[in-house]
């Protein structure tokens, strides 16, 4: 895979991919910086999958527009794009983003087995989730929404909470379609129509519960 960096040609090698989602692959670029690509419509993933091809086209589009105007001074903890990564003719198709140490998703940490081999104790799960809250209080605070929350896209380096997929929030014009149905909200807010709503940092909290 080629792509432009600075007007930079670079090549990614298999051997370098370090994760992989519905929408986009993440390479790791050096010791640390890694660049995430989105999915062409074309990309085997989406082979015989029209409606997946579809929304790669209008992830693509609105890329374009979004991207360049992320939000700036977020909280360190929020692993945000670096510098926009582009194809051969122009259109932005990823980013780079600071590449975290040696992490585990927060899902782990729901395994017993887990925190017993590392020796994490009630109050360091306690501590995770009060560094979880401040953050999604600065991003509020801030005009930002996090869209995709869930347990795979908040990575565990030290006991620290860090954000990642932060392409995917809700903040000024860009509003968010993306969501994780099992996070989709708490079981007393079900009954609603899922629709443009103002999320609030009590919702944050219900859909990590």
């Amino acid at each position: 895979m080629e792509i432009y960096l600075q007007g930079k040609k670079i090549s990614l090698k298999p051997r370098q991919a370090i994760g992989k989602g519905g929408e986009a692959d993440v390479f790791k670029l050096n010791k640390t910086t890694a660049v995430k690509v989105f999915k062409q419509p074309n990309h085997p993933d989406y082979q015989g999958q029209p409606s997946e091809q579809q929304a790669a086209r209008d992830r693509l589009t609105l890329h374009q527009q979004k991207l360049p105007h992320f939000p700036q001074g977020l909280p360190a903890e929020v692993i945000t794009p670096q510098e926009l990564v582009r194809d051969g003719g122009g259109q932005i198709v990823g980013y780079t983003m600071r590449l975290i140490g040696q992490s585990e998703p927060l899902l782990r940490f729901s395994n017993r087995r887990f925190r017993h081999q590392h020796q994490i104790n009630n109050q360091g799960i306690t501590e995770i989730f009060i560094q979880l809250h401040h953050l999604i209080s600065q991003l509020h605070r801030q005009g930002v929404i996090i869209g995709d929350f869930n347990d795979l896209n908040v990575l565990i380096h030290q006991l620290q909470p860090y954000l990642i997929d932060a392409d995917s929030c809700q903040f000024g014009q860009f509003l968010t379609p993306v969501f994780t149905a099992r996070f989709i909200d708490s079981p007393a807010m079900r009954s609603r129509r899922i629709g443009t709503h103002t999320r609030s940092t009590l919702h944050h909290r219900c859909r990590l519960v």
